[in-house]
């Protein structure tokens, strides 16, 4: 239970740090002027989809590449993680027309959790890892 609460703070926490940080805004001086620029963007480009992926991403997986060079025996663990999560998410795949669509939604979220999940922790191990690296030199 302990471990499921630490998850999720540190998730919380991780999209708290990528947030911008508001800069003070200067009373006094007024902004610069800056010309608005609006450049057309393809039709496809513009729809943005929140459906959810279930696949890792391109940076997850160059990251566990990435993980291999620099902690081969995390990235026998993630992949072994990664291997058992596709395998599984593609037998779902494979049945999910066949279901009721609020067990859908209920069970896409419950993958695309786990995925995005396991690609975090190998940002984090490989992110740690170069920097244990760094700080020995």
């Amino acid at each position: 239970m302990n471990k499921t609460w630490l998850l999720m703070l540190c998730i919380a926490l991780a999209g708290c740090a990528n947030q911008p940080q508001n800069t003070p805004k200067s009373v006094v001086t007024p902004p610069p002027a800056q010309p608005v620029v609006v450049e057309p963007q393809p039709a496809a480009a513009q729809t943005v989809s929140n459906e959810p992926t279930l696949t890792a991403n391109d940076a997850c997986v160059k990251q566990l590449t990435a993980l291999k060079t620099y902690n081969p025996k995390s990235y026998k663990r993630y992949s072994g993680e990664m291997q058992v999560l596709t395998r599984k998410t593609s037998r779902y795949l494979a049945v999910k027309e066949d279901v009721n669509p609020q067990i859908e939604d209920l069970v896409t979220g419950a993958y695309d959790s786990h995925m995005k999940s396991l690609c975090y922790r190998i940002q984090s191990t490989l992110g740690q890892t170069m920097i244990n690296q760094a700080n020995q030199l």
